[in-house]
């Protein structure tokens, strides 16, 4: 029924790319901000009001495939299933839920200083958020990579009331300490600034905060094939028993919350090592190197 449309776009970013998935919409780019990333392709998604209408609309990577291990028709079907919320997602990283408290605390071991840019970002934008007391980010709200689906009351809230009022702040004050502190460079397999993993943590921050929005996460129940290599698994799973009663408990006790903070730092500091001579599943390159230059 066109009640229940759901649309999701590929972005088509390249001269000659081809679409990769059969059951997504193309979204050629005339505008492949490098700088923005997929924060760009939002922004200027919403101000064209596309994903205005009747159902549910996402933008998914090329690399949806890939990286979910699923087929997309699993993802439709299931967001189908769902019709009554207002947004479905899919989170390619479920094993980070036993190797961090919550999507910030795993960002700062990969990316040092991204809390405190954050911070100076939303502070700047005017938006009330503290950064470093986000709630903890289990499977309900955990998710990566921007894989989400939702309908135009949820675009309206979160990309108009969130990520509108950053891309403004970023365009019309450049020059702004915060704003040239989130295009610094940061670690990544490829030369990225912050803003692109700042952004990509802002849904389930922002959906962590705002229960008036319902929410269903596509579920994983082995986390195994999502793991980065086995070293991140041993570790997963000799954190799993205690964060799965903790999270059914709804009690994180401040020991626990340390020994995620640890695993955050650990696995950080084990992929970094991994990943200098060992390819990325997701881009097929190791890893380099970009420190970030002092404020």
């Amino acid at each position: 029924m066109a009640a229940h449309m759901l649309r999701i776009y590929e972005p088509l970013y390249a001269v000659g790319q081809q679409q990769v998935e059969p059951l997504f919409l193309p979204l050629p780019l005339a505008n492949n901000d490098f700088a923005w990333r997929e924060f760009r392709i939002y922004v200027d998604f919403y101000r064209q009001g596309r994903h205005r209408g009747l159902g549910r609309c996402g933008i998914f990577s090329p690399k949806f495939p890939l990286k979910s291990k699923i087929r997309t028709s699993q993802f439709f079907d299931f967001c189908r299933s769902h019709e009554e919320v207002d947004v479905c997602f899919f989170n390619p990283f479920p094993q980070v839920r036993y190797l961090a408290y919550n999507v910030w605390t795993q960002g700062e071991p990969w990316h040092p200083g991204l809390i405190q840019a954050a911070q100076s970002l939303m502070d700047a934008v005017g938006i009330p958020w503290k950064i470093d007391r986000m709630p903890r980010h289990d499977e309900r709200f955990l998710a990566f990579s921007n894989f989400w689906a939702a309908n135009e009351k949820f675009w309206d809230a979160y990309v108009g009331g969130i990520l509108i009022p950053i891309a403004e702040f970023l365009q019309q004050q450049p020059d702004h300490p915060a704003a040239m502190q989130v295009m610094q460079d940061t670690y990544h397999s490829n030369k990225a600034s912050f803003l692109p993993f700042i952004i990509e943590r802002l849904f389930s921050t922002f959906i962590s905060l705002h229960p008036e929005f319902s929410c269903k996460p596509y579920p994983i129940f082995d986390i195994r094939p999502y793991c980065l290599n086995e070293a991140e698994w041993e570790m997963a799973i000799a954190m799993k028993p205690s964060i799965d009663a903790a999270d059914k408990n709804g009690c994180f006790t401040n020991d626990l919350v340390e020994s995620l903070n640890q695993a955050a730092i650990s696995n950080t500091a084990q992929g970094k090592r991994y990943f200098q001579n060992n390819p990325h599943p997701h881009t097929g390159r190791v890893i380099s190197d970009h420190p970030t230059v002092s404020s």
